[in-house]
């Protein structure tokens, strides 16, 4: 990999970063001072519970692979960390699960 590596995996942290303040803060304007979140209407509760569930979904998976990307990049000072769990997870499910 070369130093677009670095530059790729920092805008995918940043930006899952950013997709994750965003939810926390939609989800902090609609919630009262009793902590209850209040709607208008259920349409209105579907569309928002929607939104916030795909900004959740697009944060994780830029927050996964902007950290798989760095952790790849330097496995041999700190990314072997980082992908120890990940590969004796994807060896139990691939391999001793079935």
């Amino acid at each position: 990999m070369e130093w677009g590596a670095e530059y790729v995996g920092t805008f995918f942290l940043v930006v899952g970063g950013l997709l994750v303040l965003w939810r926390k803060k939609r989800i902090f304007d609609r919630t009262n001072e009793f902590g209850v979140e209040r709607y208008s209407s259920f349409m209105r509760k579907l569309g928002a519970k929607t939104k916030d569930g795909l900004l959740g979904g697009a944060s994780f998976v830029l927050l996964s692979s902007g950290l798989l990307i760095l952790a790849f990049r330097y496995q041999d000072s700190w990314g072997w960390v980082v992908l120890l769990p990940v590969f004796a997870f994807l060896l139990f499910v691939f391999f001793l699960a079935s």
